[in-house]
Formats: structure tokens, C-alpha cells, sequence
């Protein structure tokens, strides 16, 4: 039963990032059954290969598919996006290729760093690169939007997450919708009664995020200590709780390499995480 409910927790989290309002495009100008898109994508678990023209030429050209992976904090990512070419009308034409995460999660993609590549002028084929998920992004689920569009060779403008301006002579490529679950580092978390956090990256040679599983409402401080249990700084104190988010710089409270403790306590919960400083 327990696992049951579990799957159902994950389908349901997913259905709802699904359901969200995110841009669709306009119909396309039919002019031919080859017109470029995406014929394979592979990131992290996903591995989608399709046809270059997956709907019929009349509808939207963007695909929402049901694939699905998840994306660390920190990490970086190396992904591949095969796309095809009009080998009929326009057998020249290169294609520009975009990518967007939705990190904050509020159905665009507009935000800081929400363009995670951008290539232009590029020969039908398989194009590969990385990028890296940024210490910002919103944990949970959201949508990844890539495509691969005819570029100025064949008369176009560049793509857009939602076709805006639109393109005066339409959208000739394909876009392709995937959800990604952004979760902290996973090799770091400290669990004390009902207390619950992950602390990355670890190691560290500056920036430190601590994020919470609840807010607990209660008084609630971060103290730093050297390894020998002495007091470096009382980090944070508040009366209540405001956040499940906090962040802090290594370097402000000490400047030298080595292992540090970081006392976490919520209420009458107390964790303790061990951090390696690098210079």
C-alpha cells in the first residue's frame, strides 16, 4: 500500500506540472511533410527518439511528451538533440537550436538563466552540450521546452519560448516539452527526530544552502563550529521560522580550509551536518 501511494504521490506530481498554463503555438503554414524537428533527445534518463513532424501539419507545432528525470542542484548535465532537415525545399538551410527550464516554476521562461543553451546556424544532425543547474532553481517539478527551428537561411527569426514576436512566415521546426524534477544534491542530508534538511554542495569553497523539508513555524537558528565543537557563529536566529530556503557564505565566518560542523535546530530538534571547506 505504502508503495502505491507513493507512485501515486509521483503520478499525481507530475499530472499537475503537465496541467500547468504554459504557452502553446499557433498552427503552421503546410508546405511540406518534411519540414525539420527534434528526431531524438536524450538527457539525464531521457532517451526519446520520434518522428521530425510528430503531429499533423495543421496543429501546434509542439509535442508535450511524458518523459520525465530528475535534475540535481549543482550538477551539470551533458544532453544531445538530433534534429532533420527540409531536404526537399531548403536541403542548405541550418537550423537554431534553444533550450528553457522553467526554474521558477511560474509557467514561463523568462526568469534568470531559463535559457540553459542557445545555438544558431547549425548543420542538420545530432548537436550535444552541457549546462548546469543552477543553486536558485525551485525544487519540484516543471518543464523543460527545447527545439530546433529553421533559421535566417531558410527566412525565420530566432526561436522563442512562445513564438513571441511571432515569426512572420510561422513556426517551421518543432518544440518538445519534457518534466524535470529539480532536487537538491543527494549525497547530503541531515534527519534529527522531525527535523529535516539538505545542506550542498559539500564540499565548499564559498556558498552554503541549507533547505528545509517543512516550516515548522517555531524558533529556529544555524550555528557554525570547528571541528573541535568550538563556536564560530551564530549564523541565523529567529524567534519563528521564515523560510525553508537559507543561504550564507563560508568565507564570512571563516577563511581558513578544512572540516566545519553546521548545527541546525528547529524547536527542541537539533541536527548536526559535517562541511568541508576548500579554499
Amino acid at each position: 500500500m505504502k508503495s502505491f501511494t507513493k507512485l501515486l504521490l509521483i503520478v499525481l506530481s507530475i499530472s499537475t506540472a503537465a496541467n500547468a498554463q504554459y504557452c502553446m503555438l499557433p498552427g503552421r503554414t503546410i508546405y511540406s511533410a518534411k519540414q525539420p524537428g527534434i528526431t531524438n533527445f536524450k538527457l539525464s534518463t531521457i532517451d526519446r527518439t520520434s518522428s521530425n513532424v510528430e503531429k499533423p501539419l495543421s496543429d501546434p507545432s509542439i509535442v508535450l511528451t511524458t518523459d520525465s528525470t530528475e535534475l540535481e542542484i549543482g550538477k551539470t548535465y551533458v544532453f544531445s538533440i538530433t534534429h532533420s532537415r527540409d531536404d526537399q525545399f531548403f536541403p542548405n538551410a541550418r537550423n537554431n537550436v534553444r533550450m528553457w527550464i522553467d526554474y521558477d516554476q511560474n509557467t514561463d521562461f523568462t526568469g534568470s538563466n531559463e535559457e540553459v543553451n542557445s545555438k544558431d546556424f547549425l548543420t542538420y544532425g545530432t548537436y550535444t552540450d552541457s549546462f548546469t543547474i543552477p543553486a536558485n532553481a525551485k525544487l519540484g517539478w516543471t518543464r523543460l521546452r527545447v527545439t530546433a527551428k529553421m533559421s535566417s537561411d531558410a527566412g525565420h527569426t530566432i526561436p522563442t519560448p512562445c513564438d513571441v514576436p511571432k515569426d512572420p512566415i510561422d513556426y517551421h521546426g518543432e518544440m518538445e516539452d519534457y518534466h524535470v524534477k529539480i532536487v537538491p544534491p543527494a549525497s547530503v542530508k541531515v534527519i534529527s527526530n522531525t527535523l529535516e534538511a539538505n545542506i550542498y554542495p559539500n564540499p565548499t569553497n564559498d556558498n552554503i544552502t541549507v533547505v528545509l523539508n517543512n516550516n515548522s513555524h517555531t524558533n529556529f537558528s544555524i550555528d557554525l563550529y570547528d571541528i573541535t565543537g568550538k563556536l564560530i557563529s551564530n549564523i541565523i536566529r529567529e524567534a519563528k521560522q521564515t523560510t525553508r530556503r537559507y543561504n550564507f557564505n563560508m568565507n564570512d565566518y571563516t577563511q581558513n580550509a578544512g572540516v566545519y560542523l553546521i548545527k541546525l535546530s528547529s524547536g527542541n530538534n537539533t541536527a548536526f551536518q559535517r562541511i568541508t571547506k576548500t579554499n
